[in-house]
């Protein structure tokens, strides 16, 4: 019989080990992960450009609060999150659900899907920017083929116009700075293109987790199609699809690369890479203000803001979907 004390020291160094173990994860985490943040939220209470000057305290939260400019890229960081993520999702889904039906060769779709995601997203934003180059472009080649106007994509002539207007021919009566405008909305296309894969293989993850008893016990009671994926196979994919969407929500929200390559990348409009002002997302905002107006303290409120605004999407995500997830004992 082992006695209460030497039980408890058991325990104890058990513990001991275990931090131990931790230890070196949470070194990393805390440096590269908490101290950057909380050194930029100390930058923020300062007017610091390129060097510290004087402290302002909240002054510089107080100011974005009513940057027209601010306000406008979070918005269209908000509509970047609304058309993109829904359609990664539901993408996603429909090939993995093609995927796990045992096709040939199905080893090499997956490869093939998840490929763009393994791949630079300079590399790529690049090609796609070759794509939609309105003099050249592949994009407008298939639009001569319908016999359909060319688009200037990404350009200023009608790369700033609201998508509906374009999509419309222009008889849509509605205002141009409606987003998303064309360029945002091909921007967002390369987006889902690119995020797709990653969707595709992690729901193949979570179909292949579903027991067999329970998809033949439905089977046997009648479902078949439609239904058994409405009744059996969605609703226990559901932890699957509120992680994806969590982390696709955060990843939009904070999207950089493609945004910025597509938008010029710094060669065709300067220091912030972004021709149109209606495809500065909040990310770009934040880059534009820290390294081009060396605003450091600006900016970095700004992403203190921005961050606050994605803790706000999560919770959100957790009290409406989180709710919902129906886990297979």
């Amino acid at each position: 019989m082992i006695r209460p004390s030497a039980a408890k020291a058991r325990h104890r160094r058990e513990a001991l080990e275990g931090y131990l173990f931790l230890c070196p994860a949470l070194a990393i985490i805390g440096l590269f992960y908490v101290y950057p943040a909380l050194y930029s939220l100390y930058v923020s209470l300062f007017r610091w450009e390129v060097v510290q000057e004087a402290f302002v305290g909240l002054r510089n939260y107080a100011h974005l609060l009513h940057d027209p400019g601010f306000g406008h890229s979070m918005l269209l960081s908000l509509v970047y999150v609304a058309g993109s993520v829904p359609l990664e999702i539901a993408i996603g889904l429909g090939l993995a659900i093609l995927l796990h039906q045992g096709l040939r060769a199905r080893a090499f779709f997956r490869l093939l899907y998840f490929l763009p995601y393994i791949t630079s997203q300079v590399a790529l934003s690049l090609v796609w920017g070759w794509i939609f180059n309105a003099q050249y472009g592949v994009a407008n080649a298939v639009l001569g083929l319908l016999h359909l106007p060319p688009q200037g994509w990404l350009l200023a002539n009608n790369g700033a116009s609201s998508v509906f207007q374009v999509a419309s021919g222009g008889h849509l009566h509605l205002p141009d700075s409606l987003p998303p405008s064309l360029a945002l909305a091909s921007i967002m296309l390369v987006s889902v293109w690119f995020y797709v894969g990653f969707h595709t293989v992690v729901y193949l993850s979570g179909l292949s987790a579903i027991p067999t008893e329970v998809t033949e016990a439905a089977r046997i009671d009648g479902a078949a199609g439609f239904n058994l994926f409405r009744y059996i196979t969605f609703p226990l994919l559901t932890p699957t699809t509120y992680f994806l969407l969590i982390v696709a929500t955060i990843g939009a929200m904070t999207s950089f690369n493609i945004v910025y390559i597509l938008g010029g990348g710094g060669v065709q409009a300067g220091c912030g890479g972004n021709p149109l002002e209606t495809t500065k997302v909040a990310a770009l905002f934040i880059f534009d203000r820290f390294w081009c107006q060396t605003e450091l303290g600006y900016a970095s409120a700004a992403a203190f803001i921005l961050s606050l605004v994605i803790l706000a999407l999560t919770v959100l995500n957790v009290r409406t979907v989180g709710r919902r997830v129906a886990f297979a004992d």
